[in-house]
Order: C-alpha cells, then sequence, then structure tokens
C-alpha cells in the first residue's frame, strides 16, 4: 500500500540518520607552516572499525607526495601537490585480525594510533614527516540476554467490503499497546519471546533457532516459530468472518543466523479451530544489544501469507506485512517507529461477494531495554 510504503521509507530515514548523522566530520592537521606547507586531512575524522576513510595530503609546490605505513607493508604516492588515498581499516596491518576496544583500570582504550610516514618532494629534496591515522574501536559485546518494553501510539484504519466494493465496515482510530519482548543469544541457540497488548488486539510469539552448520562468523540452521493473536475489531457481520477467535500459528524453516540478527524463511500452518490455513512467513530479526558489536538499533520485519479453502485456486486468504524499527537515544531508551500492513479475504457462497479486509498500523512510541 502507498501510505505503507511512505511510512516504511520515513523509518529507514531515521534509522540512517541516527547511525550516519547529518554530515561526514572531517579532521585537518597541518604537518609544516611557512611558505611550503603541508596539510593532510582525514575525512571521516575518526573512522570506526570495518569503515574506510578518505585522505587528503595536500603540498604547494611540491612535485611529488609519498604515504607509506610504518612498516612499509602499504604505500602510496602521486605525481604533483596532491594526494588522495582511499583507506581500509587494515591500513600498515600485516595480521589482518579484527580489534576491539580493551578496557584497563576502568579506562575504555577505543582509539588506536597507526603511525605513517609521509614524504614532500620538490626538485630532489625531499621532506620527511611522521603522521598517526586515529581508528575508532569498538567494544566486543559479552551480552547475551536483552529484555525490552514499552508504550506506543497506533494510528489504525480499517475497512471490510463485499461484493461490488461495498463498504460494509470503517474505521480509523487511535489507541494504545503495550509491547514486551526478550531476546537470548547463545553458541547454538538462539530464541525471542515477545508479546503485545492493546484494546482489541492481544498476541505473542516464540522464535527458536538451533544451529547446524558453522561457517565462519555465519550460522545455517533451522527456525521454529509458534504464536497465538486475538482480534477483537472484527465486526460481527453475517458470514465467514472468524469473530473473536484465537488464531493459532506454527512453522519451521532453514536460516542465517549472525550474533544478534536471524533471518529465516518458514512453511506452517495456522488455526483458529474452525479451519486450517497453510503459512509462508519471512521473517528477519536484529537486536544491536546483542550483536558482536553493540549497534544503537532494533529492527524486525516479518512478511507471512496464509491460504486455503480452494484446490486450485485459494479464497482463503491472509497477509502481514510489518516493519518495526527502535533507534537507541540513550543507552537503553529507544524511539520505536512501525508499520503493519494487513490484507484479508474470506470466500463467500458466491465469489463475487468474497468478504475484502485490509488494516494498516503505524505505532509510534517509545522503548526501554535491560541487557547483560
Amino acid at each position: 500500500m502507498p501510505y505503507l510504503s511512505r511510512l516504511t521509507f520515513l523509518s529507514a530515514a531515521c534509522v540512517s540518520g541516527a547511525l550516519l548523522g547529518c554530515a561526514i566530520p572531517t579532521h585537518s592537521t597541518r604537518l609544516a607552516a611557512g611558505p611550503e606547507p603541508v596539510n593532510v586531512q582525514v575525512r571521516p575524522g575518526m573512522p570506526r572499525t570495518g569503515q574506510g576513510a578518505e585522505l587528503l595530503i595536500e603540498s604547494p609546490g611540491a612535485d611529488s607526495i609519498v604515504l607509506e605505513s610504518a612498516n612499509g607493508l602499504d604505500r602510496y604516492w602521486n605525481d604533483g601537490p596532491r594526494l588522495r588515498v582511499s583507506l581500509t581499516d587494515d591500513f600498515g596491518d600485516s595480521t589482518h585480525t579484527l580489534r576491539h576496544a580493551e578496557r584497563r583500570d576502568g579506562q575504555l582504550l577505543d582509539v588506536l594510533k597507526r603511525p605513517a610516514r609521509i614524504w614532500s618532494c620538490r626538485q630532489g629534496y625531499c621532506r620527511e614527516f611522521h603522521h598517526e591515522i586515529p581508528l575508532k574501536l569498538s567494544e566486543r559485546n559479552q551480552n547475551s540476554v536483552s529484555l525490552t518494553a514499552g508504550w506506543s501510539t497506533v494510528f489504525a484504519r480499517r475497512s471490510i467490503t463485499g461484493g461490488d466494493r461495498v463498504v460494509l465496515f470503517k474505521e480509523a482510530l487511535n489507541s494504545g499497546i503495550w509491547t514486551v519482548q526478550g531476546e537470548w543469544a547463545g553458541r547454538n541457540w538462539s530464541a525471542r519471546a515477545q508479546g503485545f497488548h492493546s484494546q482489541d488486539e492481544q498476541g505473542g510469539a516464540l522464535d527458536l533457532s538451533r544451529v547446524v552448520k558453522h561457517s565462519g562468523d555465519m550460522k545455517y540452521g533451522l527456525s521454529m516459530h509458534a504464536g497465538v493473536s486475538r482480534q477483537e475489531w472484527l465486526p460481527d457481520l453475517s458470514g465467514p468472518i472468524p469473530t473473536g477467535r484465537a488464531v493459532y500459528h506454527v512453522g519451521i524453516g532453514p536460516s542465517l543466523m549472525l550474533q544478534g540478527i536471524t533471518a529465516s524463511s518458514q512453511f506452517g500452518v495456522s488455526t483458529d479451530g474452525r479451519e486450517t490455513l497453510q503459512t509462508v512467513s519471512t521473517r528477519i530479526s536484529a537486536n544491536g544489544n546483542l550483536t558482536a558489536v553493540r549497534q544503537p538499533i532494533i529492527l524486525t520485519a516479518e512478511k507471512v501469507f496464509a491460504f486455503g479453502s480452494g484446490p486450485i485456486v485459494a479464497r482463503r486468504r491472509d497477509a502481514l506485512e510489518s516493519l518495526s524499527a527502535a533507534v537507541h537515544v540513550l543507552d537503553d531508551f529507544a524511539v520505536r517507529v512501525g508499520a503493519t500492513s494487513r490484507r484479508s479475504a474470506w470466500p463467500d457462497e458466491h465469489p463475487a461477494d468474497d468478504l475484502q479486509g485490509s488494516e494498516t498500523l503505524v505505532t509510534l512510541g517509545g522503548q526501554y531495554s535491560l541487557t547483560w
């Protein structure tokens, strides 16, 4: 739906803005003054682990400029008064190992100074300068458990139409919703339990993932999903609409896992006690509190399609698309935004009179997390 697409784009823009910032800071250093200055500019001024940096060395009047790591492993040069180099985070590193910040005597040592030599040459004479290029190290995340709870305002639009697109029910309202979520990430297992409660909808789910094969940092395994939900907003219309029934979901399928991140595709069934539907789903969960390096974002995306009541063309259908993101503005407090679209079709005795339902939810609120 266009409305949901706009909200999805807005959520992504908020997340991108929080992670990248409005502008990339630049740090400049003057190695030599006078009539033949030598200036060094690094952008961003403090690159982080895994992030590249652009280094610009300028010396007006120079015939050539050379940049070399202190151990001589990396070397760059260019003719003229300017040298522009794109550096990776392993500049001057002969082992290419991932470095992390360390704590000593209660202090976090998170800046690595990478020594380098710079030569500015003119008419056969070269001046040598020593310079240090900083690298911001990330602290290894030792957390394995995260508990999150929050409250959000829900903006809802709902409608049900019958044959010839006749509107049988339509409403738009605001309400509140409580959410709670717990996550655990182990060596070979990961789990997520979540629940929500609002005036007209309640539910909960449990997701488990088991590692079957390791391939470096990537893990391959199986994911299992079990959940229950109840929608109490459905009107009591004459027809096949299951008013006020609890719906149970189960599914299983392959998954990909990193620490704190799980993506899975699952096949399963959904039933309300009266009818059973087949389901196909894709779920992605990324909890920044539990990733290898802690990130200020929690992201959950879900797409589910359920179908049944037809040997060739399934006329009974449910489709759900959901995206939510929580961006930490403080260490443990995050602003949460989300968008959900749900579409349903209930068959009638005459196909032209099938009922069609749609629901769009937009949430905005906050949540608090505890990790250990």
